[in-house]
């Protein structure tokens, strides 16, 4: 390792004690630099749109709202299926790794729609 740092001072120190570009080299690199700005065209604003379009513009259009609703579905269906819906999903890796415990979890749906007596 002290042989990498040993390398890289050096090629530093090289670099340090290197001559600076000549001034007319930099006179040509920013004369090159001034045409290429000239050629350049200022952009168009973007017009304001309120309302939907806003709102449309501001997610992203199609693509943020296919975000947004593979999200949601992913969040629904995670948040409707029980805990140990998921654990057998992942053949009981979370409640072998002590991650959720198999006491409190709700037997699925049955618990949901069952209906209590009295």
């Amino acid at each position: 390792m002290t042989d990498d740092r040993d390398d890289l001072t050096d090629l530093l120190a090289t670099a340090r004690d290197a001559d600076a570009p000549s001034e007319a080299l930099m006179a040509r690199v920013l004369a090159d630099a001034a045409s290429v700005q000239a050629g350049l065209q200022v952009p168009k604003p973007v017009p304001d749109r309120g309302g939907f379009g806003g709102w449309w513009s501001s997610i992203g259009g199609w693509r943020g709202a296919g975000g947004l609703v593979a999200a949601t579905v992913t969040g629904l269906t995670i948040g409707v299926y029980a805990p140990d819906s998921i654990d057998a999903l992942l053949s009981g890796q979370l409640s072998e790794r002590g991650l959720i415990e198999g006491d409190i979890l709700a037997s699925g749906w049955g618990d949901l729609l069952e209906l209590e007596d009295g």
